[in-house]
């Protein structure tokens, strides 16, 4: 990168991740699936979010940040009538968001560049702006949000997802693959805010989203198969179930509450000024 903001990943780091694995499918949020129940949640999260900001099936200009291996994108445009576009800055998961929006039959226009050397043709070309997992790479965090803006049209809208890696899950995260924590700055909902006010936003909400899972947990391939990596493993399975039990007692009675100790993500939901 040619920003002193660096990813605390590396380029490398993500080119390796995306090509040890098969290609994801789609968020599926037609299934009634007890697995997919994160996927639907997030999927209804935006709906409404848009909804309420006159979004739906607008064709307005949607684009991901950090789209390598996109679930999302696809659902955005079949569902949600956004016309989609991606940027990141690995080639291989840019590539594999190509195919896999080609699999769906989707048109979209991927970049494979750095947010912080964005092409000029796409500054303050889209109406939303979101991210997934990326924000939280960044030492500087109001730094890497204050490039997102740069996107936006005027009175554009952003969503900006993050693990919450205080409380259980960034415990856990710490026993399971310490390494993997190491590549997070450790946001709270409040740090996220500051964040998004700091690069000149006017945040709508933010604040912890769903009250538990630990498939947020990454186990990562570090000595795989190894006795102490099975027993992680089954750990980390057994937990997964734990979460699956939450998911089902929200479904079957009520929501339960989010909490800083206890959710597994932070959602912030901000608008940039009309003015520009």
């Amino acid at each position: 990168m040619q920003n002193n903001n660096q990813d605390k990943a590396g380029q490398d780091y993500w080119n390796e991740t995306w090509d040890i694995s098969a290609l994801p499918k789609p968020w599926d949020i037609e299934s009634g699936d007890l697995a997919k129940y994160t996927e639907r949640s997030f999927f209804n999260y935006l709906k409404s979010t848009f909804e309420e900001n006159h979004l739906l099936n607008t064709k307005a200009q949607l684009v991901e940040v950090g789209c390598a291996r996109s679930q999302v994108l696809p659902v955005m445009a079949s569902k949600l009538g956004f016309q989609i576009s991606g940027i990141d800055y690995s080639p291989n998961g840019c590539e594999q968001t190509r195919q896999m929006l080609d699999l769906e039959g989707i048109d979209n226009d991927i970049h494979c560049c750095d947010i912080f050397s964005i092409p000029d043709e796409l500054i303050g070309k889209y109406d939303v702006v979101i991210s997934f997992g990326l924000i939280e790479h960044f030492s500087e965090t109001s730094g890497v949000v204050t490039a997102l803006a740069g996107l936006l049209k005027p009175g554009g809208l952003i969503f900006t997802n993050v693990p919450n890696m205080n409380g259980v899950t960034g415990f856990a995260q710490k026993w399971f693959n310490r390494p993997i924590y190491d590549i997070h700055v450790a946001l709270n909902a409040e740090d996220v805010k500051r964040a998004h006010e700091a690069a000149s936003l006017e945040v709508l909400t933010c604040d912890y989203f769903l009250p538990n899972n630990f498939g947020v947990v990454n186990l990562g391939p570090n000595k795989k198969g190894s006795i102490l990596w099975w027993g992680k493993k089954i750990s980390l399975a057994i937990l997964a179930r734990i979460s699956m039990v939450v998911w089902w007692l929200e479904i079957k009675f009520k929501k339960l509450p989010v909490s800083h100790s206890f959710s597994p993500y932070i959602n912030c939901v901000a608008q940039k000024n009309d003015n520009g």
